[in-house]
């Protein structure tokens, strides 16, 4: 069992493992084999989240309820089975402190003999009775046959609720069958193995079941030891930000997609404060259903052979899967508690208000639900997977003292199903990040303004005369997918954000970074199949870049950056953005997996060829530092040259640039459209229209196709003209850069040792 973290990031709202959490860690100091008389004893244990250690003897007992129920056989393992000849017949097996070794088949407070009358609360005579149809009477005392091969051990319990055998599940009770022996472990039609039905999540966290625990004659005499895996899995939700310069409060939960986005009533009114995950379509979370237990690899023809021929053995032979039948009455959207009770403080000492705002950084991430359970909520373990859809309102606030506010409407980011098979006795946290690039709404009039943040810029000009006709256009592209970052056992408490150098699950070797990419654009978000596709001269749609240089990181910068670059795109190795970020493209990414490396019994997910990407996190190439893992939604297919006013002074800069005298190099046009290589001018005029003498510009920023009638003209070719050598008064000097129209998904990605 261990415990994974996935980081869900969306280019706008940019955003396991085992059922146990603090609550249930314990140290584990061994169970000592006690040799015993010949007789058959049971003992226990429950491992927790991380297998550092393991609940045993009365902390086991007190999780399973003091009671579980165990069928176990014995003799020559079978084609496609385990032993088959009945021992334990569904036997009730009950807790009782201070009582080992008080009888022969009791050495470690667990008794069966006798436990037909049942215990009180927990399993009914009447119960144990409809559990053995035509089987065992009575308990009775069992020795070990060293004539036979090997035993095989199934269990169940239902913790501190009632196991029933009727339909009446409620909040106390659990509907259960009996274990079933032979090929019938591996069917998938009901009962399976066995069924347990709960009333509720909650009900279902208080249920157990093992694997097949097999003893080989070598271990005959030693007590049985069951480890029991919790039915349930558990999800908790958490959020942090990174918009620089603001902090975020005051954030709420869509329970549905908006009907029409377009609506100003469906982004504006405050939705819930109850952190909530939803479907979009028909396929809703179930609350409450049966838990069906089956065996899928069992038997000789899975267990695999030494040779020769040597046959591999099945990943889970003898281990358990489920199928879950939901009750279609009680599926609905997922909830989490609220984030009140868990903001965070201040971001600076301007800010006035204490404690209501999100956490700043992925490792003060701010959870949502009660603490005292770790934030975890149980839910009905959901091994299908379906996209899960988070659409939040969140206010922005000011940290320079001025408390400016901005609401921002309908962000949204959406997690691909491959990261939602919620498998039994495991844990999943998903961790959403409101970034720079939000896709939410500043304004609640979603048709004619934009969706996104947009930095407010300023230029200066300085000439001698007074400009009364500059005018400024700034473009800029924004793109919208959600981005999932994973890596198994990836440790967000101590790591920010991805570690080279931790370990996780069975295998000790470093752990890959797997990242998917959602559209949700669409009214069903679907997940990005092109990773591996080919992106003209950018090579592919998935790419991996380190980042240097002097501009801040985030992800609005990093999009800037490759829209605004000092080069060319068609030659930008690495590219040099105008903000002074430098990305230098990094080659230990793989577009082609066809499997994830999954932290659930170290299992692989299957997934379709070019919709995930893997980072190589532990080759040489991939240095600790900043990265960007960039999707080109669509790809650059022509280049702007742009050209800024530089300020300059008479200090030896004016060297760094392009220069224009206005008394040799300007001209003025003919009817016509900007072009790439030039750059405009408006006359300035006195207040009566007339022309100063003599004559002054004032630089007029286009961008191609603008009418540029009237206007004065200097050609710049960046390609052949010299740079200026000194200042001198009166010219126009010029910076540019190359803006390219293509649309871009961005995250963040952080890599400590």
């Amino acid at each position: 069992m261990k415990t994974k973290y996935f980081i869900f990031a969306a280019s706008a709202l940019v955003a396991l493992a085992s059922c146990s959490n603090d609550e249930y860690i314990g140290d584990n100091n061994g169970l000592t084999a006690e040799q015993g008389d010949g007789s058959i004893q049971f003992s226990s244990n429950l491992p927790n989240a991380t297998r550092a250690g393991e609940f045993i003897g009365a902390d086991a007992a007190t999780k399973l309820g003091g009671m579980f129920v165990v069928e176990g056989t014995k003799g020559t393992e079978q084609e496609q089975s385990p032993s088959t000849t009945v021992v334990f017949d569904n036997y009730l097996v009950g807790y009782t402190a201070n009582t080992a070794g008080t009888t022969e088949s009791n050495t470690q407070n667990w008794e069966y003999v006798g436990k037909q009358t049942g215990i009180d609360g927990k399993l009914s005579s009447t119960t144990w009775t409809a559990l053995h149809p035509s089987g065992a009477q009575v308990q009775t005392v069992k020795y070990w046959d060293y004539s036979v091969d090997q035993y095989d051990f199934i269990a169940w319990s239902t913790g501190g609720l009632e196991a029933v055998t009727d339909a009446a599940v409620s909040g106390s009770k659990v509907k259960v069958t009996r274990i079933n022996t032979g090929t019938a472990l591996s069917s998938t039609s009901a009962p399976g193995a066995f069924t347990l039905t709960a009333a509720s999540a909650a009900d279902l966290m208080k249920c157990y079941y093992t694997d097949i625990n097999t003893v080989l004659k070598a271990n005959y005499g030693q007590p049985v030891t069951l480890t029991f895996k919790n039915m349930a899995a558990k999800v908790r939700v958490a959020l942090y930000e990174t918009v620089p310069g603001y902090s975020v409060k005051d954030v709420q939960f869509y329970t549905a997609e908006a009907s029409n986005v377009a609506k100003p009533e469906d982004l504006a009114y405050n939705k819930s404060t109850t952190a909530t995950l939803f479907t979009l379509g028909d396929d809703k979370l179930p609350q409450s259903g049966s838990v069906l237990v089956y065996y899928p690899h069992i038997g000789t023809d899975d267990r695999g052979t030494a040779g020769p021929p040597a046959v591999a053995q099945a990943a889970d032979y003898n281990k358990a899967s489920i199928i879950v039948d939901p009750d279609a009455s009680t599926v609905t959207t997922q909830e989490f508690g609220t984030l009140t009770a868990n903001y965070t403080g201040r971001e600076t000492t301007y800010e006035v208000d204490d404690n209501i705002y999100l956490g700043r950084d992925v490792t003060h991430a701010t959870y949502a639900g009660p603490a005292a359970n770790n934030y975890y909520t149980a839910v009905i373990p959901n091994t299908t997977g379906m996209p899960l859809t988070l659409r939040v309102n969140y206010t922005l606030v000011s940290t320079d003292g001025s408390n400016e506010p901005i609401k921002v409407y309908g962000a949204k980011a959406v997690v691909p199903a491959t990261y939602t098979k919620w498998q039994p006795n495991y844990a999943y946290t998903y961790i959403f990040k409101i970034s720079d690039n939000s896709n939410g709404w500043t304004s609640t009039d979603a048709t004619n303004d934009p969706a996104g943040l947009f930095p407010i810029t300023f230029d200066a000009v300085v000439t001698n005369f007074v400009d009364a006709n500059a005018e400024q256009t700034t473009i800029t592209t924004v793109a919208t997918p959600s981005i999932t970052t994973y890596q198994q056992g990836h440790n967000h408490a101590n790591k920010d954000e991805y570690s080279k150098t931790q370990t996780a699950g069975a295998s000790t070797d470093k752990k890959d970074l797997y990242v998917q990419v959602m559209d949700n654009s669409t009214a069903t978000p679907t997940l990005k199949t092109d990773l591996k596709g080919t992106g003209a001269t950018e090579g592919k749609k998935s790419l991996l870049y380190k980042i240097t240089g002097t501009a801040p990181i985030s992800e609005a910068t990093v999009m800037d950056a490759l829209q605004n670059r000092k080069q060319a795109y068609t030659t930008a190795t690495p590219i040099n953005g105008r903000n002074g970020m430098i990305l230098t493209n990094n080659a230990n990414i793989a577009n082609n997996v066809t499997s994830i490396v999954n932290g659930v019994n170290d299992q692989p997910i299957t997934v379709t060829e070019g919709t995930t990407a893997k980072i190589d996190i532990d080759n040489d190439g991939v240095t600790t530092g900043t990265y960007a893992y960039v999707y080109a939604n669509t790809v650059p297919t022509s280049d702007e040259v742009v050209y800024n006013v530089a300020s300059v002074s008479n200090d030896g800069e004016a060297e760094n640039y392009w220069e224009v005298d206005p008394s040799s190099d300007l001209s003025l046009t003919a009817d016509g459209t900007a072009q790439a290589d030039k750059v405009y001018f408006v006359e300035n005029l006195d207040a009566e229209g007339h022309s100063y003498a003599p004559k002054s510009f004032t630089f007029k920023q286009t961008k191609l196709g603008d009418s540029v009638t009237g206007l004065y003209e200097a050609t710049i070719d960046v390609s052949t003209a010299s740079k200026a050598t000194t200042y001198t008064a009166g010219h126009f000097y010029f910076d540019v850069y190359y803006q390219n129209n293509g649309a871009y998904a961005v995250k963040v990605i952080k890599v400590v040792e």
